[in-house]
């Protein structure tokens, strides 16, 4: 009989976990840190270019083209997504100046973009040595991708 008692104990305290999860969904757990939970998304490409440059934006997934900008400095472009189920989520922009180029993944699935984004913003800031990357973690941009010349 007491190991009734103890079973049915344990499954009170996991129902009870269990719904304490639900309850709390807005916050991070640390089953999310291991699994991310599918969760809404938002990438932003800057043009931080102090030469006062036109930075032209390409980005896409596999699923979305999302088109051409041209950013004048201090111009954004931004978008909203679903990350899938698959966790396979991927987007990536081709991004050019006067005397450089790049292709870069601006979203993919990574612990540690995921925290550097704060799990839900992503803020990319193209300046004149490279790509930034707004870790919200430390509060100052990361250098992540410089530049390649010509065309």
């Amino acid at each position: 009989m007491n190991n009734i008692k103890q079973f049915l104990l344990g499954i009170f305290i996991y129902l009870v976990l269990t719904f304490h999860d639900r309850v709390l969904a807005s916050s991070t757990t640390t089953r999310d840190i291991i699994v991310p939970k599918i969760s809404d998304w938002q990438i932003t490409v800057v043009n931080g270019l102090i030469t006062s440059e036109t930075l032209f934006v390409h980005c896409k997934s596999k699923d979305d083209d999302l088109g051409e900008q041209n950013l004048h400095l201090g111009d954004r472009f931004s978008w909203n997504f679903g990350e899938n189920m698959l966790h396979s989520t991927l987007f990536w922009c081709y991004l050019s100046k006067d005397d450089g180029h790049m292709n870069v993944k601006v979203f993919w699935d990574d612990v540690i973009l995921f925290h550097r984004c704060g799990w839900e913003k992503c803020v990319w800031t193209a300046k004149t040595d490279g790509l930034y990357l707004w870790n919200s973690a430390i509060g100052e941009d990361l250098l992540l991708e410089k530049w390649e010349t010509g065309w």
